[in-house]
């Protein structure tokens, strides 16, 4: 039986990474017939369109993409720069206030790190 895709190092499943690391490669929002064609370019069978286009739908409801345009000409781009921030972004919003603080209690452990975020906190301030 199958199971549901093991989730890769970034939180994403397998293909989902590979669909963000198109979509984070390219300079500019982009079509889903362009990260199709860019997945295809390195891979041994063909990705269908109809897959790619499910994937970038399910990770723009998911928040991590946003799309933009009108019924057939979406284009795509990532809400963060990295997997990392968008792996912080579902923590706290899950978590919440919680998830805060327990990074607020780490960075406590590093001198560094809470000077670094009483830094963020004063110039977002």
């Amino acid at each position: 039986m199958a199971g549901r895709p093991k989730k890769t190092a970034s939180g994403f499943a397998p293909l989902e990474s590979e669909v963000m690391d198109a979509v984070w490669t390219a300079s500019d929002p982009v079509s889903v017939r362009e990260v199709l064609d860019a997945l295809n370019e390195r891979r041994p069978e063909p990705l269908a369109y109809t897959t790619v286009m499910t994937v970038m739908n399910r990770l723009a409801t998911k928040g991590v993409l946003n799309r933009h345009g009108e019924r057939r000409s979406y284009v795509y781009e990532a809400t963060s720069t990295d997997a990392a921030g968008i792996a912080v972004r579902d923590v706290i919003r899950i978590y919440g206030d919680a998830a805060v603080a327990h990074f607020v209690d780490e960075a406590c452990a590093d001198p560094g790190v809470l000077r670094r975020l009483r830094a963020l906190l004063v110039e977002d301030g």
